[in-house]
């Protein structure tokens, strides 16, 4: 996470809008299939269109710069798309790619594990893995991944612990791709293969 420049306070208000995004598994989990790729291909559209506008500073972006400009981190006003872009383009993937509860998990694993890192490692975080990455938060993020397995259904406990650790791995080495896209599909991955040829796992 690129938190140059940014204050706790924008942090904070920038995380918090990440729980709205908890509504991508929600789809995952009580829409079929194909209803959940539509709805969350025609959201990934509509933000990638706002994207566009604001990188090319057109209208629609004036319009809600006011309210949401602060949060933009240095990185994404020099041309990078924002999180939420990323976020949505790995929601509409992962359901492509892996059945529902695996990509329920691997998204929440980022959604909520993003949150907790960035809160506490700024807060807290006194030894550096590399750059703003810090053990403290890396922490804070495994512990929130391994309570998210509790509470997903299908997913085979040891599948789950291997998974928030590698979301958690993930996330600490990150360098130049979002890591809105490479926890989810990472840890994904990783769970899909242990399920598929260790089908008897706890």
């Amino acid at each position: 996470m690129d938190q140059t420049n940014i204050t706790y306070g924008q942090e904070a208000l920038r995380k918090a809008t990440h729980f709205v995004a908890l509504l991508i598994p929600t789809i995952y989990l009580f829409f079929p299939r194909n209803t959940a790729i539509i709805l969350l291909g025609t959201a990934f559209l509509i933000v990638a269109a706002f994207e566009v506008f604001r990188l090319r500073s057109l209208p629609p972006w004036d319009w809600v710069k006011p309210v949401v400009g602060g949060m933009i981190r240095p990185k994404e006003k020099n041309g990078n798309f924002t999180g939420a872009f990323y976020i949505l383009f790995t929601a509409v993937a992962c359901i492509i790619c892996f059945p529902a509860y695996i990509a329920a998990t691997a998204i929440t694993f980022e959604i909520v594990g993003d949150v907790a890192s960035a809160m506490i490692g700024r807060r807290y975080g006194t030894h550096f893995i590399r750059k703003t990455k810090t053990y403290e938060g890396a922490a804070a993020f495994l512990v929130v991944a391994l309570l998210t397995i509790i509470i997903m259904p299908n997913v085979p406990y040891t599948v789950g612990i291997i998974g928030a650790v590698v979301a958690t791995i993930v996330e600490s080495i990150s360098i130049y791709r979002d890591d809105n896209l490479t926890v989810p599909l990472t840890s994904g991955l990783v769970m899909f293969l242990l399920i598929r040829f260790l089908p008897n796992l706890p």
